[in-house]
């Protein structure tokens, strides 16, 4: 145990004396973090709106929706029931929810318009050019008298920023660079140099070594999530409603993942260049199509389904989850992010179990 502990401490002061693992585990992510903080890519997204109608008002919705999508590729509209569009305004998803409902009172339909409020003056502003479409359907119906009753309500959700969206993501790439590059830069290098022949000709057995790898990588990734967090907050102010013991957790999990995907990659590769030629482009192809910088709904839909499935995006949007919603185990899609992680785990150590070697073979 004293042999495990001093070992486990060693790897971690080595880690601090590596600049380039530094850079690249800490420094590199924060960077981006900044550079999403400063620029605001708000104004060149699409306004999510919501749609909810009745059988009565569907011709009139229809035709509102159809009247919004000639108008260009700015709006994107989702249909559904009122309590699914309200609960996608309440998580940030929707710019505005209308719903449609007659009204046997006043022989009118009633138009209500929930606005988001952490972006209320966008929504403010395409409320209005709704009311100018809802105006002129009226106008091109010969309708003397207005057939909408149009009112608003603002909707008060978790007011989250660009920024707040892309701090879990940032994390999630973070804990993947730690496990990849920790991992299979250390296990080529010393495996391609021979350390690894050397140090099992001592008393250290192959059992300590690897728990001791793996207990100090979940350690600077525990450290790596708590200065990200910290220093995200100080500087921008980040909105987290989530448990932090659940992000600490998921984390851990994710973590776990990407020692293990470390360990497989170090089994295939024969040396450090062959290493680096497998793990560059499996990490690149995991940060822009896990939804690390920006939603993965500007993906084409047959990537966007294989996607899905990688254990990046479970990390992301599990993190994301939990940070900007405040979702819990008890919600479904943390409980498909973490068993998703947790088959990629499995996979990856069964995986490494056959293909890891501990001596260079020529």
């Amino acid at each position: 145990m004293n042999i495990l502990l001093k070992l486990t401490k060693a790897n971690i002061k080595m880690y601090f004396r590596d600049r380039a693992a530094l850079i690249w585990t800490l420094f590199f992510p924060f960077v981006i973090i900044a550079i999403f903080g400063v620029l605001d890519f708000a104004k060149f997204s699409t306004a999510k709106i919501g749609m909810s109608y009745t059988s009565e008002t569907e011709e009139y919705a229809k035709g509102i929706k159809t009247a919004l999508e000639s108008i260009g590729d700015y709006y994107k509209i989702e249909e559904g029931d009122i309590e699914t569009e309200k609960q996608a305004l309440s998580d940030d998803d929707r710019l505005i929810v209308l719903e449609f409902k007659s009204n046997p009172e006043t022989s009118k339909l009633d138009v209500t318009a929930y606005l988001n409020k952490s972006n209320e003056q966008s929504a403010q502003s395409v409320f209005l050019i709704i009311q100018k479409v809802l105006t002129d359907f009226e106008m091109k119906m010969n309708q003397i008298e207005p057939i909408f009753d149009v009112k608003s309500e603002v909707i008060n959700v978790y007011g989250l920023r660009n920024i707040d969206y892309l701090v879990p993501g940032i994390i999630a790439m973070s804990l993947m660079q730690g496990g990849l590059f920790g991992v299979v830069g250390t296990i080529v290098t010393y495996r391609e140099k021979g350390i690894l022949k050397r140090l099992f000709a001592t008393p250290l057995s192959k059992s300590n070594f690897l728990i001791s790898q793996i207990l100090s990588r979940l350690l600077i990734s525990i450290l790596q999530v708590m200065i990200l967090l910290i220093s995200s907050y100080l500087v921008f102010q980040i909105n987290i409603v989530g448990n932090l013991l659940l992000v600490f957790l998921t984390a851990v999990l994710g973590s776990l993942v990407f020692l293990a995907m470390g360990f497989t990659i170090s089994g295939v590769a024969k040396t450090e260049e062959s290493a680096r030629a497998i793990m560059m482009p499996i990490q690149m192809i995991l940060m822009f199509t896990s939804g690390v910088y920006f939603s993965r709904e500007v993906l084409p839909t047959w990537l966007y389904d294989i996607t899905s499935y990688t254990p990046l995006t479970y990390l992301s949007d599990g993190l994301r989850d939990i940070m900007t919603r405040g979702h819990t185990l008890t919600d479904k899609n943390i409980q498909t992010a973490i068993l998703g992680m947790f088959v990629w785990f499995i996979l990856f150590v069964a995986v490494a179990i056959k293909t890891f070697k501990w001596e260079k073979k020529n």
